[in-house]
């Protein structure tokens, strides 16, 4: 099969997978540790597709619904075949096993997280009392967070620019923005100085944003 996860990217080649696989597993459900659950499944669900498809692609009877019903067919019938491909042990499944059913050996090394090397950009929104809205993205442009990353690392100093890291407060690890942080009625009317760097699932760090400045509203 031409494509992986292991599903066709072209219906008619899905169309043909679906009944391939399926007969494939009903055939040795035993051998493949097949639950009776997701076996008693297989027909109902490989029928159900057959028949919506077959209604989608006939120009006289396709309409947003037949549409409709064929996706909600072909999901299910995805959603089935992840099911039961889960659930086989690695040492059941033969070549002729991964080739049929295009499943690709499960790799058993971890690829260990980089370190971060990029740096946030940061914008705080002040618009409400008492509060600062933390905006972070890639110094890339990209919305998502860098490869590895867990999160955002948010550290600030009120009062006064840091020079040092150990001037700062950590406030949290973020996994995705924005952060909204709440300050005492004490601290309206000071300037918060921001620094902020990604870290990644082992928690190593990259390099600090640049400070920004943001004044607490009172």
């Amino acid at each position: 099969m031409p494509n992986s996860k292991p599903f066709p990217s072209t219906e008619g080649g899905l169309n043909s997978y679906f009944q391939t696989a399926v007969a494939y597993v009903i055939a040795n459900a035993a051998r493949l540790l097949v639950s009776a659950s997701n076996l008693a499944l297989l027909p109902t669900s490989l029928a159900t597709w057959a028949s919506t498809f077959s209604i989608s692609q006939n120009p006289n009877t396709s309409t947003v619904t037949a549409t409709a019903n064929k996706n909600d067919a072909r999901d299910a019938l995805k959603d089935l075949l992840r099911n039961i491909y889960a659930d086989i042990p690695e040492s059941a499944l033969t070549t002729d096993d991964r080739n049929t059913l295009n499943l690709p050996e499960r790799s058993t090394t971890a690829t260990p997280a980089p370190v971060p090397t990029t740096k946030p950009l940061v914008t705080i929104d002040t618009s409400n009392r008492l509060e600062h809205t933390i905006n972070f993205r890639d110094e890339n442009g990209n919305l998502a967070k860098p490869q590895g990353v867990r999160g955002c690392q948010i550290w600030v100093k009120i009062g006064a620019s840091a020079k040092d890291p150990d001037e700062l407060k950590y406030l949290a690890t973020d996994t995705k923005t924005p952060y909204v942080y709440h300050f005492e009625g004490a601290d309206a009317g000071k300037p918060a100085y921001y620094w902020l760097r990604w870290e990644n699932t082992r928690g190593e760090t990259g390099p600090w944003s640049d400070e920004v400045m943001a004044t607490i509203v009172g």
